[in-house]
């Protein structure tokens, strides 16, 4: 085994050790489409700018994609039934 998939398994579990990482990716695949961050920072109470740096490390280990629509950053969560696996397991 290599370290270095070692090192990247850890850095993903990592990304899933706050509760509201786990509160975004679970709002997200509750409504099955992808989510702006406003809409996320209205749900969870927190500044949008909270919700972006959470986003991003979600997003650096692939948990999460994003796009921009006009003024909106929208969050996605990818490999959707993976994600659902381990949330669930």
């Amino acid at each position: 085994m290599q370290m270095t998939n070692l090192d990247t398994k850890a850095k993903f579990y990592k990304s899933l050790s706050e509760a509201i990482r786990l509160k975004i990716i679970a709002y997200i695949l509750k409504k099955d489409k992808c989510t702006c961050i406003c809409e996320l920072s209205k749900l969870l109470k927190k500044d949008q700018s909270v919700i972006f740096r959470h986003i991003i490390i979600l997003k650096k280990t692939g948990i999460l994609s994003t796009k921009k629509e006009g003024k909106y950053l929208m969050c996605c969560v990818k490999n959707k039934n993976k994600i659902k696996r381990i949330l669930e397991g």
